[in-house]
């Protein structure tokens, strides 16, 4: 194989790895704004459910229930 041959299939190479870089590249990117999204609803989630948490640590006691017939 000569010269010019092996450097036209050296070059349609790195263009191919080039695009592909590319590509992967903003597919990380998105991967990585989805996270953030996602983390900042884990963390309200989390914060939402210590409230409930600490509001539902109220005593209830059975005489002041209502009896589920009435």
């Amino acid at each position: 194989m000569d010269e010019s041959k092996r450097l036209i299939e050296l070059e349609m190479l790195f263009t191919h790895l080039q695009k592909t870089v590319l590509e992967l590249d903003k597919v990380v990117i998105d991967q990585a704004r989805r996270l953030d999204v996602l983390q900042r609803e884990v963390k309200g989630l989390v914060s939402e459910l210590r409230m409930l948490r600490d509001t539902s640590r109220e005593v209830r006691r059975p005489e002041d229930e209502i009896p589920p017939h009435y």
